[in-house]
């Protein structure tokens, strides 16, 4: 017999049982017979296992996260309703967002004087926020018309100015 064939056969007869791998020091876990054949060697590293999700923050930034999309999402019904007037939203979104809001507002306006519409009391039935990335927050949500139901989706990312640091949303997605 050659080398290779003595230990494939060696192996053949020996087979590591099922289960958890042997620890390196643990010299007698599975007998005699596999004393020593672990796959670890006693200079190999261990690693870290840290099972904390990444996207999770200390609870601190959620409640703040929470409360200020909370706001948004009512000022955004309330200007959609004709209550608001859109400029409120100008300082919390990006460019293009601010631009869509003007764009949808202006014609749930022109619906509303169509039809004669009412002004329908919408709320912020629940919301789910997580971190992606640090100063990042995606919610995502769902409001409560008068009659239906209607799924939001945001992302708001921190941001620093001369007025200091808040909260500006950079998508928005609403159905």
């Amino acid at each position: 017999m050659t080398i290779n064939a003595v230990a494939v056969e060696q192996y053949r007869l020996s087979p590591l049982p099922y289960g958890l791998p042997p620890y390196v020091d643990e010299e007698d876990a599975f007998g005699p017979e596999l004393a020593g054949r672990t796959h670890l060697s006693p200079d190999q590293g261990v690693l870290d296992l840290e099972l904390v999700d990444p996207r999770m923050r200390p609870p601190a930034e959620l409640p703040e996260v929470t409360a200020w999309t909370t706001r948004y999402l009512v000022t955004l019904l309330e200007v959609f309703t004709g209550q608001r007037p859109t400029q409120q939203l100008l300082r919390w979104s990006t460019a293009d967002i601010y631009a869509a809001v003007q764009r949808r507002a202006a014609l749930q306006a022109r619906l509303r004087a169509r039809t004669g519409g009412q002004v329908r009391a919408a709320r912020v039935k629940s919301l789910r926020v997580s971190f992606p990335c640090e100063g990042v927050a995606e919610v995502g949500g769902v409001l409560r018309d008068t009659d239906r139901f209607r799924a939001v989706a945001l992302r708001v990312e921190r941001c620093t100015d001369r007025s200091g640091e808040r909260w500006r949303v950079t998508a928005l997605e609403l159905g």
